[in-house]
């Protein structure tokens, strides 16, 4: 839960805020800045569950191999 929240406090609070106060031209806060940080926030939430989910498909398949490696191994 900690990544997650990091993500979104990062991609939907701080990045936002940034590139409101470097814009050239002044941004208005709403809806301008609130909507980048709900998109940038989704959009880091995206990335980290997809970015997990990925991680324990790669190690269940790799488990998986190791099983069937050893099954092979010993039945010769």
């Amino acid at each position: 839960m900690k990544t997650y929240a990091t993500a979104v406090l990062l991609a939907g609070v701080v990045i936002p805020i940034l590139l409101h106060m470097v814009a050239n031209e002044s941004m208005p806060w709403w809806p301008d800045t609130v909507s980048m940080g709900i998109a940038f926030g989704a959009a880091a939430l995206a990335v980290v569950w997809k970015t997990r989910i990925e991680r324990e498909t790669n190690r269940r398949l790799w488990s998986a191999l190791k099983i069937l490696g050893r099954r092979w191994t010993s039945t010769r």
